[in-house]
């Protein structure tokens, strides 16, 4: 996925390429969402501030190749644009984003994914999704997104240690999920023990 992310960076800047730039939009538009919700206690505002961030990276585009770490900075600015919504933009009217929401449907995953798969993706969303708040943003920053954990702690004003917990939590949970739902997708995956503290 990595792979994919850098080659749609590099053709967002190079090219003006769009289907590349709905790819990266696509990929992080929810988990931004959520880490803006977060902050702004407000979905429609957190899908406001996180569509000028959008914006403003398709206008800027041509500086992507300076950024060394793109998921840190889109979250970084993120931050920026949601706490100046609290400032600034409390009382100007919403922008409808049912009308973006379309131009992406064409984008969305594959429909010839087997149904097998399609569900087991569905079971892990839903263990990932049942996750108490912050502990599911600091997952999806950091296992998701890829943010180290000192650029996740930066981002959450919480400390390393902080987020290491919050990613045994998660890991637990959700191992702990999935054995009731999924024990042979569980089976399948490498053996690693994790404890619990």
């Amino acid at each position: 996925m990595k792979n994919n992310l850098q080659y749609w960076i590099d053709a967002v800047a190079e090219n003006d390429d769009q289907i590349a730039f709905k790819n990266l939009f696509i990929h992080y538009f929810s988990g931004v969402v959520a880490y803006a919700t977060s902050i702004l206690y407000d979905k429609r505002l957190a899908e406001e501030a996180a569509s000028d961030v959008f914006l403003k990276i398709w206008t800027n585009r041509r500086t992507l190749p300076t950024i060394n770490n793109f998921s840190y900075y889109l979250y970084t600015a993120v931050k920026h644009a949601s706490l100046n919504y609290l400032q600034s933009k409390k009382n100007q009217p919403f922008i409808n984003l049912e009308e973006t929401a379309e131009l992406f449907e064409a984008s969305l995953p594959n429909p010839e994914t087997s149904t097998i798969q399609h569900e087991n993706l569905k079971q892990i969303e839903a263990a990932i999704n049942s996750l108490p708040h912050k502990c599911r943003i600091v997952f999806r920053l950091v296992k998701e997104d890829g943010l180290k954990y000192k650029e996740a702690a930066k981002l959450l004003n919480l400390s390393v240690k902080t987020i290491e917990a919050h990613i045994l939590l998660a890991y637990n949970r959700i191992i702990e999920s999935l054995e009731q739902t999924l024990p042979e997708f569980l089976d399948e995956l490498p053996q690693r023990k994790i404890t619990k503290s």
